[in-house]
């Protein structure tokens, strides 16, 4: 194909991801799903009613609230959707939308001239990544799920942690700590990545982690007292002991549960079954200390400074997809940042590697909620084989992209020796000449 071929194909990707955006910001969608639960914390935090923040039926100043979703971020962020409870519901709906989608395409622009250096210098490599990059953004479904349920805030997330990327390669660890203490703060999921990169980092990201943490935590028992931080951690540690109907968890191992449980238990609040709990905890724990091992063999391989940082980035946002009970489709975004850096190195990757990244965005789309209601409807999800099946085609592009990680880690060694990362290094100051 010709460079011209390519450039159209991004080109007309482009054009559909901004019609698929249109779209889904002009539908209400969501008024009574995930944005009614940043909708009614907003509420909560405007009326002073912080002791019923994670109780998703108390009423708001003697209303009803919007939904009956529980709340999982800290008690801090709720002052974060605080100036949409001034708006009636539909209009900040229509801003809350508008806000994340500038927020995802800041942060697909931004990874996308981050990476572009890597994928190489002639004008056919810069379409093709183009071409692939766009490509993949449309049809990385996670991406595009937010609309339909009224936004989220995983698009500001993915900006922090495109930003924290950019940064932590470039060696600005200061910067990469107070965007992560940012992430942490709003998805305390993602406290894996956090604590590996703490663990892996000098000590200006650790020191700068430390204050920040301390100091927002130190703020936040001084506002809202232990009670309700001791409310919001249980809640915390509660999503992963229930069960999770595999349709809507986007983890890799969802597959799991539909092998000992009753398709008739979804229906009700029962918890996981031991047998299941014991094997997933198992899984997670040595699928982690593979991804930790593959890890080590690459930083022993002596790699470019910018290279090694990114290696320890993308493990810290695998061992989050890994080690997390429950993970929404939306969540997947942080797994386009690894994605978009193996898309502009592909070159130096196995076919089976570029056969298994391939298949996980192909198989993207049925991570978006649209296409799992319309499955239910068809299906019913009432046998273990289908919801056995549809567990696996949840789980299946997160598996795969840890797969590679793991299994594929020499061909990543190649791939992050290449000389092109020294491009997204800052150039180094030059010495002013000493006057005579």
């Amino acid at each position: 194909m010709s460079v011209t071929l390519f450039r159209s194909a991004g080109i007309a990707a482009l054009i559909l991801i901004a019609a698929l955006i249109a779209w889904g910001i002009m539908t209400p969608w969501g008024l009574g799903l995930d944005f009614a639960n940043f909708y009614d914390a907003g509420r909560k935090a405007q009326a002073g009613e912080f002791a019923n923040l994670y109780d998703p039926f108390a009423q708001i100043a003697g209303e009803k609230p919007l939904g009956n979703m529980t709340f999982f971020s800290a008690p801090l962020t709720s002052y974060l959707y605080s100036p949409m409870a001034a708006l009636p519901p539909r209009t900040a709906l229509l801003w809350f939308k508008l806000a994340g989608t500038l927020a995802q395409g800041a942060g697909l622009v931004l990874l996308y001239l981050h990476c572009r250096p890597l994928a190489g210098d002639t004008p056919r490599d810069r379409a093709v990544f183009f071409a692939l990059f766009a490509i993949a953004a449309l049809l990385f479904q996670p991406f595009w799920t937010i609309y339909r349920v009224g936004g989220q805030t995983t698009p500001f997330v993915f900006l922090l942690l495109v930003l924290g990327h950019i940064a932590f390669t470039r060696g600005a660890l200061v910067w990469t700590a107070l965007a992560f203490s940012a992430v942490v703060v709003i998805k305390p999921a993602f406290a894996p990545a956090a604590i590996l990169l703490f663990v892996l980092s000098s000590n200006r990201f650790r020191l700068t982690a430390l204050a920040t943490g301390l100091g927002l935590g130190a703020l936040s028992l001084q506002m809202f007292g232990l009670p309700l931080h001791q409310e919001f951690l249980a809640r915390v540690l509660a999503e992963g002991d229930s069960l999770m109907a595999p349709w809507m968890n986007s983890s890799p191992f969802s597959w799991i549960e539909p092998i000992f449980v009753r398709p008739e238990a979804y229906q009700t609040e029962a918890s996981l079954p031991a047998a299941a709990g014991l094997i997933l905890t198992a899984l997670r724990l040595l699928t982690s200390a593979a991804l930790l091992w593959a890890l080590a063999r690459q930083i022993r391989s002596t790699l470019p400074p910018a290279a090694e940082r990114h290696a320890v980035y993308a493990t810290g946002l695998a061992l989050v997809v890994v080690l997390s009970p429950v993970i929404w489709s939306h969540y997947l975004t942080m797994l386009f940042i690894p994605l978009a850096v193996l898309m502009a190195l592909r070159s130096h990757l196995p076919g089976g590697a570029v056969a298994l990244l391939s298949l996980a965005v192909l198989l993207a789309p049925a991570q978006n909620l649209m296409v799992i209601r319309k499955l239910y409807a068809f299906l019913g999800f009432d046998t273990r084989a289908e919801i056995l099946a549809v567990a696996l085609l949840k789980s299946l592009p997160a598996l795969l992209i840890v797969m590679v990680m793991i299994f594929w880690h020499r061909s990543l060694v190649w791939a992050l020796k290449d000389a092109a990362w020294d491009r997204l290094l800052p150039p180094a100051p030059q010495k002013r000449p000493i006057s005579a």
